[in-house]
This record gives C-alpha cells, structure tokens and sequence, in this order.
C-alpha cells in the first residue's frame, strides 16, 4: 500500500524527545469495509470520537496539521470518503446521501455509534446530511467553509460556469494551479509540488468529481431548509474570510438556519482555514470540542 506523502511528512514532524507520546499521536493507517468496499482511514490519539471529512479531490491526510492539534485530547479518525484517496472508488452516482450512507456505516464497521464530525467543503456538506438524517450519530457538528441546504425563497440556480468546473477537475497542471489559486488567500502554498499532488488526486477521482457535478446539477443529495433547521446538535462554523469558492454569506444563512449554532470568522484564509491558519484554527476548534465536552 503507497502512503500518502502528507502522511509520512507529517509522521516525521511528529517525531520528538517524547517517543511514547509521539507514537500515540502518530496516525495509524487502516483499513474498513463498507458494504464490500474498503475504506482507507487515518486513526490517532484516545477520548471521545472526532471524525475528519475531507473536502473533493481530497484524502484523509489533508487534514494532518488538525489531526496532530487534536490528537492529545481526542480520538482522531480522518478517511478516505469512498470514491477518493486510497478508499474503493464504485461506479455510482456521488452525491452527499451516498457519501453520508457509508459514512454511518463506516462507524458502525469500526464501532463508533456516535462522534463529533467535522467536515470541510465537500465534508461539511456530507456532515451536515448526517445530522439531518442520523443525529443521533452525532454528537457535535463543525463545518468548515461548506456545507448548504435550498430555501424556497432562493433564486434559480445559475447556468454552469464551464471554466470554473474544468479547472475543478484539473485535469492538466495548469488548471490544478489556477484552481489552488482560487482557494488560498496565501499564494505562497500553492507550490509545484502541491500543484502536482493535486492533479494527481483529483485524476485519480475523475470519475467521482464528474458524478458529483452531474449529482449536483439535478439537486440529487440537497438538503430542505426544513432538514437543516431540525439539526439542534451543538454546531460552529469556521469560514476562512477570503473564500471565493463559499463565500461567508454561506456561513451566515447555515447559522441563521441552525438553532445551536455560532460562526467564526479567520483572517487571512480562503477555503482552507484549517491549512492556511493552523494555529488559530486549532484552538477554535479546541475550545469548542471542550466547551461541549
């Protein structure tokens, strides 16, 4: 099995004086099986569940700087969602049902009945189905720069932009790069090496991504505002402030929409806070988990 190369810089970084708490907080690579498909997952640290859903075209090990700031107080499981990363990749319509239906049997698989999620864009979304549909799976929700639900007051969707769903897919370099552009306010980031992995990740996905937008243009997986405002599980929302993929207008109707919620806002982050701001984010999403506990 090919490692990930977020995972082993990440488990090197982790290496310090303290070797026994340094092996507990290393994640673990695993392996589930979910309705005859595997999926692949990152485990790390003990206490209460957490659950890391990772965003399209992502994996499991995009979120290692969360999992290593949260690893000392919480058992950390970040995966693979079917259809991406090292997880099984069926030939099926993705939408966020479907993500959301092997994500509660996923727990079940590895005897988790309830945790906290947390989910990022695509993951938000898929978080946000879960406690719409299974809350009593979920113990508390953060949704990061993602996640929706259709008002009916809400205009008619717009024609697709057909630059901006070519560039999503990233099929070339180039358009990997323009799309990272799109998502960190920090140009910095988007090496030539990230520009790589990226590519690779997302053609190693095509075919999900291209189901998901087609899911996506027929409203398959969308949730009602009713569905949304019945979600009463301790909820906080974390938007980077320069995201132009969702901007914090997005932020502001989920936290309308949802009764125990509150919304966080961090400078100086596009549709990565967790990556571009790791500290800051951390400790939000810290005191909200211990908040809670």
């Amino acid at each position: 099995m090919t490692q990930s190369p977020l995972l082993v810089m990440a488990s090197t970084l982790l290496f310090g004086a303290n070797r026994t708490a340094q092996e507990r907080l290393a994640p673990t690579a695993k392996d589930a099986s979910v309705f005859g498909y595997r999926i692949h997952y990152l485990e790390a640290g003990r206490g209460d569940p957490v659950i890391l859903l990772h965003g399209t075209g992502g994996e499991g090990a995009r979120w290692m700087p969360t999992i290593e700031g949260l690893a000392s107080n919480f058992r950390i499981i970040s995966l693979d969602q079917i259809g991406f990363g090292q997880s099984d990749k069926p030939l099926t319509t993705y939408h966020s049902g479907v993500f959301a239906g092997f994500l509660a049997r996923f727990m079940k698989a590895i005897g988790v009945p309830r945790a906290t999620i947390i989910g990022q864009s695509m993951g938000a979304g898929v978080a946000l189905y879960l406690a719409g549909h299974n809350p009593e799976m979920v113990e508390r929700l953060v949704l990061v720069n993602g996640g929706s639900y259709r008002a009916a007051s809400d205009p008619p969707p717009a024609p697709p932009n057909w630059h901006d769903r070519q560039i999503a897919n990233a099929a070339t370099l180039e358009e990997s790069r323009e799309y990272l552009r799109k998502l960190y306010y920090d140009h910095s980031f988007v090496t030539d090496e990230l520009v790589e992995q990226n590519l690779i990740l997302r053609l190693r996905s095509a075919y999900t991504i291209e189901s998901m937008q087609t899911a996506n243009a027929r409203a398959l997986g969308a949730l009602t505002e009713e569905e949304v405002r019945g979600i009463k599980v301790p909820t906080l929302l974390v938007w980077g402030t320069n995201d132009r993929l969702s901007p914090v207008a997005n932020a502001d109707k989920l936290n309308a929409a949802i009764q125990n919620s509150r919304k966080v806002l961090i400078d100086k982050a596009g549709h990565y806070p967790f990556l571009e701001q790791v500290e800051k984010f951390n400790q939000i999403v810290l005191e909200f988990l211990k908040s809670q506990s």
